[in-house]
């Protein structure tokens, strides 16, 4: 199954050109709330974060967050334990999932995609960019409780634009300016074509 990677900083409009996708019918697959299912519902998983931060990480099988936050904030070594059990399985989970569809090709979103192993799951990837200023003021206008200065802090830890793109094989303009829909549409038919070649169908 050829697979897209969709990527983009906070604020950027990765979400909103997943639904663009999802609306001409390509399944997406949301990597970030899909770890947090497998929090859950991941025995293995569930049983290696345990034995790794102990089990008050849990509540009636249900993970404490803010538990595991408190635990890793400051402790990168732990934090990189944690992304060592839990990108793995996501990748798993996205490869059975992908498996089960019947479409030309499926998307993974994530934000850290590029950050990650996901990246060597996924066959092509697009990258949403975005003006700073815009997506300051989307994030603030999303998360009322977010000041100026905690978005640009949140921001700070992700890649640049400028660093996605390099590694991208599309970039999505969501300027407020450039239309979505044809650059979503372009990029689909280009999909849709690899896909035929894959199948070997002209």
């Amino acid at each position: 199954m050829l697979s897209l990677g969709i990527t983009g900083g906070i604020g950027s409009g990765k979400s909103y050109v997943s639904h663009i996708f999802t609306a001409l019918g390509i399944p997406v697959y949301e990597a970030d709330s899909q770890a947090r299912s497998l929090y859950e519902r991941n025995n293995k998983l569930r049983l290696a974060l345990i034995a790794l931060l102990g089990s008050e990480i849990y509540r009636d099988g249900v993970l404490q967050k803010e538990v595991v936050a408190g635990k890793i904030f400051s402790n990168q070594a732990l934090l990189k334990n944690v992304n060592q059990l839990v990108h793995p399985a996501v990748m798993i989970d996205f490869s059975h999932w992908a498996a089960e569809q019947a479409t030309p090709y499926v998307i993974m979103e994530s934000a850290i995609i590029l950050e990650t192993p996901f990246a060597s799951a996924v066959d092509k990837m697009l990258t949403v960019s975005a003006p700073m200023e815009l997506r300051l003021e989307r994030l603030c206008r999303r998360d009322a409780a977010s000041s100026i200065e905690d978005a640009q802090k949140r921001m700070e830890r992700q890649w640049s634009d400028a660093m996605r793109e390099e590694k991208a094989d599309f970039v999505v303009r969501s300027d407020g300016k450039s239309p979505l829909l044809p650059q979503v549409l372009e990029v689909h038919c280009i999909m849709g074509a690899l896909s035929r070649q894959k199948d070997g169908v002209n």
